[in-house]
Formats: C-alpha cells, structure tokens, sequence
C-alpha cells in the first residue's frame, strides 16, 4: 500500500488524470440521475394533481361518447370503502360533464368540472394559477376558468357565463353562474377548454342530484412514480371492499404519459451510463499501462528479486483501486454538492420560451433536482468496478515481464 501511495505521488499528473476519469462520470451520473428523479416526480405531481389522483373509482362500464365517464348515482358506497381502507391518505368527489360554455354570441366546447372545493386542493393546482378573482368556496355558486376561455368569451370577474350540459345519459341543462376567478393554464387547451364550479351546481347542470363520475384518492407517504408499490397495495385493498359495478383505476392508466417517459428515460439513463464508462475505462487503461510501461525496468527487478507475477499484479490493482475509490467517492460527493447547492437556490430557473415548452407537457419551469442515496452509491460502485475493471489489463501486463528482459528495456 505504501509503495503505491509512493508511486502515486512521483506521477502526480498521471494520478490525476486516472482520478479525473472516475470522478467525472460518477459526478455527471449523479447529476442525471438528480435531474431525471426530479422530472419524473414534478410530472407525476402535475398529473395526479391536475386531474387524476393516485387512483379513482368509477363505475364499471366503457366510457360514452368522447370520452364521457359514467354516471354514479349514489357515491356512498365508495366512500364507505375508502374510509376503511388504511393507507388512503384524504379522497374526494368529482363530476365531470361535457357541456357550451357561451356568453353573448361566443361559445367554446369545455368540461365542467364539478368538485368539493374544500377539499379538491390536493389534486388541482388551479387555485394556485389563479390571476384574478377568488377560487370556489362550499355552497357558493360560480365559475372558475381559463384565461384562455375568458379571453375567447369576452368575460371578466362577475361576467355570467352559460353552460349547457351535454352527458349523454343525463337530461339537457343549463346554468347560468358568475365568473369568480380566471386562472392562467400551463397550456392552451387546458385554459380554453376546462372550467370548474362547485359539485353542487355540476349536478344540478346534469339534473342529477347525487351524481358523480368518480371518487379520487391520495396514498399516504406517496413522493413520486418510485413508490408505486405503495399505492397498488392500497387500491388492490380499496378492489376488495368495493361493492360490484365499480373498479379502481390507478395513475398508470390516468396518466400513461409518465409511465412511457419512464421507459424512454430508462434506457436513455443506461446508454448515456455506459458510453461515461467506457470513456473512464478507456482513460483507466491508457494511463496506467503507460504507467506500468514506463516502470518497465522497476517491476523486472521486483520480479527478479522473487517477487511473485501475483503481487506485482496486486501492487497495480491496488493503485488503480485507490484511484477509483478517491474518484468515485470525490465525485458523488461533489454530485451531491451541486444538487444541494442548486435545490437551496430554488432551483435552475428556464428561459420563458423553455419555461412554456416545459409546462405544456407537465413539467415545472424551473429545473429542480432530487437524487437518493441508492443512485449515488449505484454510481460510485459501478463506475470504480468498471475502472478496477479495466485495470485489469496493465495489471496483467505488469505481471508478464520477463525480469531479465524488462531490465534490459530502455524508453
């Protein structure tokens, strides 16, 4: 150990070199594993709070005429369930109905979305968005929508706004309710085509005084796509204690984008990990079997002096092996660093026009990262096996010379 330490020291710029390679790809993995973690948690946080939960119960039937969901006439049972099943976290009623929304001679197709205000924040982030006026309050009858709409309607805050209902399987309706907030939506399509009232005024639209399309819940200590184990333990409870006649639908069929974007993500991961490895390893290599060459002279006579070929292959794995632990601890420390130091400033904020790409397919305008201590420590362990790895060669090159041979050699 000594005498490498020793060596170590004399090449001082080939040491360093041989660390840099473990250390930047095991700094840079950390890097993408923070960003990746961090990308798929904010879309999974847009997805199942802008509309679909962790899960929801519906009934069991196709979905109607574009994509219309059910009727339930009597969510009692649902609830019931819901409550005695530990793990689900908080739950809430909702009614979505297609339906004009129309203000003078100006109509847009939308979908009224019926909730219990006091208790919708966990699963929509509309209240946040909101650029003026106030968000729905229990028992008060109104209409929050997109600024997109408004804009399109011509309505401001105390505009009446008209919605005829359209569900195919309830009677023809029409309510007419003030405009109480405007929200600014991630992305058009949202703004111009989504508009909330309280649950109260969705089902007296559909004239259905108890209806509803689907009961949503939240699983406790659920932070990301990561603790899906968590949530289909509770719903495969909450499929036992329903009555016939309705399902649970998890957030791998309400939200599939996040699901294929982990299956590119995954495989992007590994590829982008193994070209950084093979470019360490490529470093490794070169630079300790011009090290073991230019020691040519120096390994014979350890040889010649009965050194066995087993402990002069050791004597370099070791100092490969103090390299590769210094570089892959130094680098997923400095890995950490970076994220630590990125996420107490709020994160790396995108350019307005990335900013807007980012939050019309889910994501946050401002790249934040988050990385666990299993993707630190998968990096640091594979990229210094790797290395070790690749130090097997000069190693095995050192131990082949020929002490009279090797003492002969002249560079």
């Amino acid at each position: 150990m000594k005498a490498a330490i020793r060596h170590l020291k004399r090449n001082k710029g080939r040491s360093l070199l041989t660390l840099l390679a473990v250390l930047i790809p095991v700094y840079t993995l950390v890097f993408m594993f923070g960003f990746a973690s961090a990308n798929l948690r904010d879309m999974f946080e847009t997805a199942t709070r802008l509309e679909s939960g962790h899960f929801q119960v519906r009934e069991t039937q196709e979905r109607l005429t574009a994509g219309t969901l059910p009727l339930i006439d009597n969510v009692a049972p649902i609830l019931e369930a819901l409550d005695g099943t530990d793990g689900v976290a908080w739950r809430t009623v909702r009614l979505d109905v297609p339906a004009l929304a129309s203000a003078g001679d100006r109509s847009q197709a939308v979908f009224v979305q019926g909730v219990e205000p006091e208790t919708v924040a966990r699963i929509t982030p509309i209240e946040t968005l909101l650029v003026e006026g106030d968000y729905l309050s229990d028992g008060s009858k109104g209409a929050v929508l997109g600024k997109q709409l408004a804009e399109l309607l011509d309505l401001d805050i105390g505009s009446d706004v008209i919605l005829l209902a359209a569900h195919p399987e309830a009677a023809m309706g029409v309510l007419k309710v003030p405009v109480v907030g405007i929200y600014d939506a991630p992305d058009d399509s949202m703004g111009r085509g989504l508009v909330q009232v309280d649950l109260a005024s969705a089902r007296a639209l559909v004239r259905r005084p108890t209806a509803a399309t689907a009961v949503v819940g939240i699983v406790e200590d659920v932070t990301g796509p990561w603790d899906v184990d968590k949530i289909d333990a509770v719903t495969a409870d909450v499929s036992a204690r329903l009555p016939e006649g309705f399902e649970v639908v998890d957030w791998r069929e309400l939200a599939p984008m996040i699901v294929s974007y982990m299956r590119v993500m995954r495989p992007a991961l590994l590829i982008m990990a193994g070209t950084f490895f093979a470019l360490g390893a490529l470093v490794v290599v070169n630079t300790l079997y011009l090290s073991v060459m230019e020691r040519t002279r120096e390994l014979g006579l350890i040889l010649a002096l009965g050194a066995s070929r087993l402990r002069v292959m050791g004597r370099v794995l070791t100092e490969a092996g103090i390299l590769t632990g210094v570089g892959a601890i130094y680098g997923a420390l400095a890995g950490v660093a970076v994220i630590a130091v990125v996420e107490a400033f709020g994160g790396i904020p995108l350019p307005s026009r990335f900013a807007e790409v980012f939050r019309s397919i889910g994501l946050s305008g401002v790249i934040h990262l988050r990385v666990n201590v299993g993707d630190v420590l998968i990096s640091a362990a594979a990229m210094a096996a790797v290395a070790l790895f690749a130090a097997l060669l000069p190693a095995w090159r050192a131990a082949q010379f020929e002490p009279v041979e090797a003492m002969r050699y002249v560079e």
